[in-house]
């Protein structure tokens, strides 16, 4: 072989492993430097999250707010809460996000002055051995009627949207963020993982929601504007009792019933 052909072909090989380089170094700064190695396993039966204080900015979720989660659901044979928020009394006022068996689809759910406005998922998301990314946003109490309304996404995509009336009628600030079950009633606990979850203070809009959703790959959401609690579980280790908060605001959560949660099932 030719020294000019020699040449040749190491100068196309440089010039590939340069195109793969500049590639690879676009998509890391596409979705942001983000190590995604552990979720959380909710067994079904006891174990589950809960709140141990006030979160900074808490009040502002009684009107306005999103969650976002990825789950992935097991065999599920009863309701499983994936979150809820609840007044200190009473159940007129609480927020939530469950599978609800009887129809085979997830709800999200806002229940303001006891009134209850939902919305649904597609079916089909219950055991596929498959991740999903959930959001759920709401808004109360807008001068402007149209603006009031609690939606539901899943996968990037709107499922559905309902109207909201009331507002938020207790004086209290909500008494418990919970994950994985029902506080109320002490049942309904979550069958399936859980991963970076994200709550925030403002009304997501669809392209937000598709951005986060990144075509199904889990990336940084430290610096998303209304961030108010952020839970990516990397920090977590076996026998830990509490779920620490990467956001700023250090709203870490108390890990009830298990000491073996995490798993590396991850998106």
């Amino acid at each position: 072989m030719g020294i000019s052909k020699i040449n040749s072909l190491a100068v196309a090989s440089l010039a590939k492993m340069d195109s793969i380089a500049k590639a690879n170094i676009n998509k890391i700064n596409s979705v942001g430097f983000f190590i995604d190695n552990i979720s959380f396993d909710f067994d079904g039966a006891n174990d589950f999250l809960s709140s141990g204080g006030n979160l900074p900015g808490v009040n502002a979720l009684e009107t306005t707010g999103s969650v976002s989660m990825w789950v992935k659901l097991d065999a599920m044979s009863a309701n499983g809460v994936m979150w809820q928020m609840t007044a200190e009394s009473g159940t007129d006022n609480q927020l939530f996000i469950l599978w609800q068996n009887q129809v085979g689809k997830i709800r999200g759910s806002v229940k303001l002055g006891g009134t209850a406005n939902t919305v649904d998922s597609g079916s089909g998301l219950e055991n596929d051995d498959t991740w999903h990314h959930v959001v759920m946003t709401w808004n109360s109490g807008s001068g402007t009627s149209s603006l009031n309304f609690v939606k539901l996404y899943v996968d990037g995509s709107q499922t559905d949207t309902d109207a909201i009336g009331n507002t938020w009628n207790d004086g209290s600030e909500p008494a418990l963020i919970t994950f994985g079950r029902n506080s109320i009633q002490n049942n309904a606990f979550f069958n399936g993982h859980m991963n970076d979850i994200a709550i925030f203070n403002d009304v997501l809009s669809a392209s937000e929601v598709l951005i986060i959703y990144n075509s199904g790959l889990p990336k940084n959401e430290f610096r998303h504007s209304g961030l108010v609690a952020y839970y990516t579980m990397e920090g977590y280790s076996n026998g830990d009792t509490s779920l620490a908060d990467d956001s700023s605001n250090s709203f870490a959560l108390t890990v009830n019933n298990s000491t073996d949660i995490d798993s590396t099932d991850t998106p």
